[in-house]
């Protein structure tokens, strides 16, 4: 069987954009192959730079770390949704009509193309669509538990309605992902962040996992 995996990772350097007042990426050679034998490095970087995940503890003094998140709960089937032709913030409207598409399907992780990647040289994460605060209400409404977007936040209003309501509510948010490479569709998805304890948030690999159908990867594993 031939099983495809998209990474939908932005990778992080010191050219990653960040979301304004975050520390930007340091890297820094601490150690050669020519002077030592072995290179070491190291690296600076804000616990939200590049692909992440945000916590619970990112806006709530005694909410969960990103060590405390269950990582089945970054793990499931998703519906990766393109919504990057449209203007403005978009809307529970717009997803109520794109979700009609795939109605029928079990999937608990929403995933919003907000780009068009085929001008995405240069281009700022700022510059997607965002989630306008009727958007995560009917993600929250619809029962979804994980939501990942392509740009550096889930919420188009600066007070984060989206973040609240998703933080308090137990649903996931990854942010930055890059999605160059995925078409719309249904995928099984993975992210993985770093176990970082006590932190807010986490840089994380996350991939989609493109089957005829999502349960022959889970036959595989189990």
């Amino acid at each position: 069987m031939a099983v495809r995996i998209i990474d939908i990772t932005t990778g992080i350097s010191e050219n990653t954009p960040v979301y304004e007042g975050d520390p930007l990426p340091v890297f820094e050679k601490v150690s050669s192959v020519e002077n030592d034998g072995f290179m070491v490095s190291r690296v600076s970087i804000g616990t939200h730079t590049g692909t992440h995940v945000d916590a619970p503890l990112h806006l709530y003094g005694n909410g969960k770390a990103v060590s405390e998140i269950d990582p089945a709960s970054l793990m499931g089937r998703a519906i990766l949704i393109d919504l990057s032709s449209g203007e403005g913030p978009i809307t529970d409207k717009e997803l109520e009509n794109v979700n009609k598409s795939y109605s029928g399907k079990t999937v608990d992780v929403i995933l919003i193309k907000t780009r068009d990647y085929s001008k995405y040289q240069g281009q700022s994460p700022h510059s997607g669509r965002m989630l306008a605060a009727t958007a995560g209400e009917w993600i929250f409404n619809n029962g979804f538990r994980l939501v990942g977007v392509d740009t550096l936040s889930v919420d188009n209003d600066v007070s984060l309605p989206n973040h609240h309501l998703f933080l308090n509510n137990g649903v996931n948010i990854v942010e930055y992902l890059n999605f160059k490479d995925a078409q719309p569709g249904v995928y099984l998805f993975i992210c993985l962040p770093l176990k970082l304890e006590g932190c807010d948030g986490a840089p994380s690999r996350a991939i989609l996992i493109d089957l005829n159908s999502p349960d022959d990867f889970l036959n595989i594993i189990m």
